[in-house]
């Protein structure tokens, strides 16, 4: 799996964009076609399931919002250093990028265990729900304390150009779980019966996997990458420049999954059937987001690396190509949706009132899609550019100014009723992407110095 560095601030534009893109849309779709896959297993355990299964992923958001925070952080100064060809920064930044993961993920996944019976029932969970709940949190727990290490790793790679070692361990990852998930969730060819713990307790194992392969990686090949015992101290100095450039980033993703909970409570309103929908209309926006995601993923990369090789109008150039490429996406998404709604809906769920309701979620938030993706590709360029403050705002003015209000007081209008929270979240994608064209138009985030 030996990949040479990728020379990103030379070339063609778009053959950087595709090589960094395709790799990383492959594995996004990957990913999020093992959470449908995942949703359709659990379903057919009922309802209870899906909601349990659905609460825990909400409340897993703050961790990937942290995670996710940090991943930005790393991905611009790992660019920048490359870029520059400064590898001995760069290994610095590779260890104090992972104890940083580390470390915030275990204080994270203490304060939750600590106080899971009362996080649970916040968000609506009860009876069956409740106890299947409770049961396969601390699995999920240790699971992402080993993801939050793993995950800055990727990002490593993809802040070297290294796309297709990348591509090769995410791939290994999901199929891990794709196989050895239905075998213990059901005790198929020979495997324990384990229910519903089975779907943690397969991720913990495929993804612990390639955390031993990380490991060989960083300490028995003889790259740019390769740490030493000498390389192997914390500098608190580049530690706390590095946490807070990746805050923002960081707070915007909490901002975000705040927003995420507030909506799960509203809904909680609904019964099971409409905590079911959040959960799946989430994983079919995750989609789209994912879509999205692997273009701005490139942005970011070719942004970050350009602009620490002082080429300017290649950064620019590639955040353009990068908005055009996602506008076709979003589009295509929202036909998708629009059209086949109930028969998308019916793959997860028989339930009626599961069917009602996720129709009108995809009818609704779909046509917005557009600007979620605009803004998606406005909030990577910024991030690769260092500038995560603006991505923030924006995001905080987002949630908390239009999505919660809208959802919570639309929903006493009984004319519209479980309905406001879908257009909450709507009106959270326009403001997104209007706001974020405006802030990538500006051209402040060119002049970023990390």
């Amino acid at each position: 799996m030996a990949e040479a560095p990728r020379e990103l601030e030379k070339g063609d534009v778009m053959k950087h964009m595709f090589y960094l893109g395709i790799p990383l849309l492959i594995v996004n779709l990957m990913q999020n076609c093992f959470s449908i896959f995942e949703m359709f297993l659990l379903g057919k355990l009922g309802v209870q399931s899906l909601s349990a299964i659905s609460i825990i992923g909400f409340i897993m958001g703050p961790f990937w919002s942290i995670t996710g925070g940090l991943m930005a952080g790393a991905i611009a100064i790992i660019s920048r250093y490359s870029g520059k060809k400064d590898y001995t920064t760069l290994k610095k930044a590779i260890v104090n990028t992972m104890f940083a993961a580390y470390a915030l993920t275990a204080v994270y996944a203490l304060l939750v265990y600590i106080f899971r019976n009362g996080i649970l029932t916040f968000f609506g969970a009860r009876g069956l729900t409740l106890e299947l709940a409770g049961y396969i949190l601390p699995v999920w727990l240790i699971s992402i304390l080993n993801d939050s290490g793993l995950y800055i790793f990727f990002n490593v790679l993809r802040g070297t150009g290294q796309i297709r070692r990348h591509f090769y361990l995410v791939v290994m990852s999901v199929v891990l779980n794709t196989v050895f998930e239905p075998l213990f969730i059901f005790g198929l060819a020979g495997f324990p019966k384990m229910g519903l713990i089975g779907a943690p307790l397969a991720r913990l194992i495929s993804y612990f996997i390639t955390t031993v392969i990380m490991i060989c990686i960083l300490t028995r090949t003889s790259s740019m990458l390769k740490i030493e015992k000498k390389h192997l101290k914390l500098d608190p100095v580049f530690l706390w420049k590095f946490i807070k450039l990746s805050m923002p980033a960081a707070l915007s993703g909490m901002i975000s999954n705040v927003a995420s909970l507030s909506l799960l409570k509203i809904a909680s309103r609904g019964g099971d059937a409409l905590l079911a929908t959040m959960g799946i209309g989430s994983r079919l926006d995750n989609i789209v987001n994912m879509l999205c995601w692997a273009v701005g993923g490139s942005v970011t990369v070719m942004v970050g690396h350009n602009l620490g090789a002082g080429e300017v109008k290649r950064a620019e150039e590639s955040a353009a190509a990068g908005l055009k490429i996602a506008a076709v996406f979003t589009t295509v998404c929202f036909l998708v949706y629009f059209i086949f709604s109930k028969w998308i809906i019916g793959i997860f769920s028989t339930d009626p009132a599961v069917i009602n309701y996720g129709s009108w979620y995809l009818k609704i938030i779909g046509f917005f899609y557009i600007l979620l993706g605009i803004g998606i590709m406005a909030s990577n360029t910024l991030n690769g550019a260092g500038d995560m403050k603006t991505p923030m705002i924006i995001n905080m003015i987002a949630y908390f100014v239009f999505q919660i209000p809208l959802a919570f007081l639309l929903y006493q209008i009984p004319a519209i009723g479980f309905r406001s929270i879908f257009i909450g979240i709507a009106a959270g994608f326009a403001f997104q992407g209007i706001a974020g064209w405006a802030a990538y138009k500006k051209g402040k985030w060119k002049s970023e110095v990390l």
